[in-house]
């Protein structure tokens, strides 16, 4: 929260809560001086002449609260916009680097939670928490020196108000909502994520038990955010009570203490209703209070959450001093063990392994065996927790991540595919491909007629839901192949595939003269050209 308010502390912000006490004791100045008008008016003087500053004055502060109220939103939004989008491009900043080993079995939705709704609930830090909380203060203060010039004691209890409407009322209510924003927010998460789950997943969902399940499980978090805002909204009705009552109070106050000095004589009659209605007025300036307290515990909620995404650790992390990278592309593994976290076993352990360059290498074994995690270390995805993977002859851990992820490129078993093109997805791999190069490698990998069915530019679906299994990972296939990449990194490229369509995806990979470190359940599909490496043989027994 303490890093969220720097964000904010600066000559707008200022300019917001000058602005804001601007018009609240405009506001209040307008009422004062109806009042006293009225009152004059009730006089019945010799000549309008009279009362003419006092008209001028209701026009002048009339028009003065409308202008400087505009200007007052016109600054808060454009503070707040600034704000949003800085915490919104550092968290985006924070979690590259955590992509993919340290997201592994986040949920998407929660993701998309955290970066959506939860940063544009800090928005609300500068509108509802830092300009009223600084509005409270300017202009309560105000307000209480200008009510001592007529009545000191009017003043004092103005001030006591003041504090039991913008501080003890909200404070209360602050520390009863609590527990209700907190509940609240993870319900929100919960929804968000349950809801996006249901949505990706809609068609296994609905071939097991018809979706039973998924909505018993929406209709859950459903429940919890509607009892999480019942007990919101009954604490907003005791604060909305609390907040019109307090000012009544305030007003009788004035009238009985103010009229005391008119009834004798030592007050003129004229600041009778200026200074009730002036209170009154100044109760505007406490307005904000309320809603402040009452959104602070949200507004840390959501910051705590943002601040603990963004606090993850990577996986991977650059080197302090990278070294260039090497002329070759040969990939070696010495002695790699690899443990996952939490995990009871390593993944790999004491594994060696060479790739030269341009050869083409084919890991199988048993599920579990260590084949995904080979390449997760190729890529540089983790890091080995003993051992070393270089290429070229160089530590990854010694070169930089751009340099060696431009150098290999992976297709993973279940890749990522944007909602949108078949050209986005496609020059992920190479951006400055002409749509010739992307139809000649649709075609190579068999997806000519996707390409003929949806266009290089019709929509894919939402995360490429609108092609099968086996397409999504062509696709994946074809966007490696595009790359400039010295080394292609294939996990179960045909494993969706037909036999022949199968066969013709190896011989394609067969011709290509780059290095090929392939993954596959199925080594009686490859031929002379495939160095087979069975991970059961080669990885030493686990403990």
């Amino acid at each position: 929260m303490r890093e969220l308010l720097a964000l904010v502390r600066g000559p707008r912000t200022a300019l917001a809560v000058v602005l804001g006490s601007l018009t609240v004791l405009c506001g209040a100045a307008l009422l004062a001086t109806a009042g006293a008008l009225i009152t004059g008016a009730a006089q019945r003087p010799s000549t309008l002449l009279v009362l003419m500053p006092l008209i001028t004055g209701v026009r002048l502060f009339g028009v003065s609260r409308a202008a400087v109220r505009y200007a007052e939103r016109l600054v808060t939004h454009d503070v707040t916009l600034r704000l949003v989008a800085r915490v919104r491009a550092r968290l985006l900043e924070r979690l590259t680097p955590l992509a993919p080993a340290a997201l592994t079995g986040a949920r998407g939705g929660e993701l998309l939670s955290r970066v959506r709704t939860d940063v544009d609930e800090l928005q609300g830090v500068v509108a509802r928490l830092v300009v009223p909380t600084g509005v409270a203060v300017l202009a309560g203060g105000v307000a209480v020196v200008l009510t001592a010039l007529v009545s000191p004691a009017t003043a004092v209890v103005l001030a006591a108000l003041l504090v039991v409407l913008g501080v003890a009322v909200p404070a209360a209510a602050a520390r009863a909502g609590r527990a209700a924003a907190l509940a609240a927010a993870r319900a929100d998460a919960d929804l968000a994520a349950d809801s996006l789950d249901l949505v990706r997943g809609l068609a296994d969902v609905l071939s097991g038990d018809g979706g039973a399940t998924a909505l018993r499980t929406l209709g859950a978090s459903l429940d919890r955010q509607e009892e999480a805002e019942r007990a919101a909204a009954r604490l907003t009705a005791v604060t909305t009570l609390a907040r019109e009552g307090v000012p009544g109070v305030g007003l009788v106050a004035a009238l009985w203490l103010v009229g005391t000095g008119v009834a004798a004589g030592t007050t003129s009659p004229l600041l009778l209703a200026a200074c009730a209605l002036g209170v009154l007025g100044a109760f505007e300036a406490v307005a904000g209070s309320g809603a402040a307290w009452s959104v602070a515990g949200g507004i840390r909620a959501a910051a705590e959450r943002v601040r603990a995404l963004g606090e993850q650790r990577p996986a991977v992390t650059e080197p302090g001093d990278p070294q260039p990278l090497p002329a070759g592309s040969a990939l070696r593994l010495e002695g790699v063990t690899l443990r996952y976290p939490g995990a009871a076993a390593p993944a790999l352990t004491g594994l060696d392994l060479a790739v030269a360059d341009g050869e083409k290498v084919a890991l199988t074994g048993r599920s579990g065996a260590g084949k995904s995690s080979v390449l997760a270390l190729a890529v540089r995805a983790r890091d080995p927790d003993a051992g070393r993977v270089t290429l070229g002859g160089t530590d990854l851990r010694r070169l930089p991540l751009d340099g060696v992820r431009s150098r290999l490129a992976w297709a993973a078993q279940a890749p990522q595919v944007l909602g949108g093109t078949l050209a986005t997805n496609l020059r992920l791999g190479r951006h400055d491909a002409t749509d010739d190069d992307l139809l000649a490698v649709l075609v190579d990998v068999g997806l000519a007629d996707v390409a003929a069915t949806l266009g290089l530019h019709g929509w894919v679906g939402e995360g490429g839901e609108r092609l099968s299994a086996g397409e999504r990972a062509r696709l994946a296939l074809a966007r490696a192949l595009l790359s400039r990449a010295d080394v292609l990194l294939l996990d179960e490229p045909t494993a969706h595939l037909d036999p022949a369509l199968a066969a013709s995806v190896l011989d394609l990979l067969g011709r290509d003269p780059r290095t090929v470190l392939l993954v596959t359940h199925d080594g009686a599909a490859l031929d002379g050209r495939w160095r087979v490496v069975d991970l059961d043989a080669a990885v030493p027994a686990r403990g």
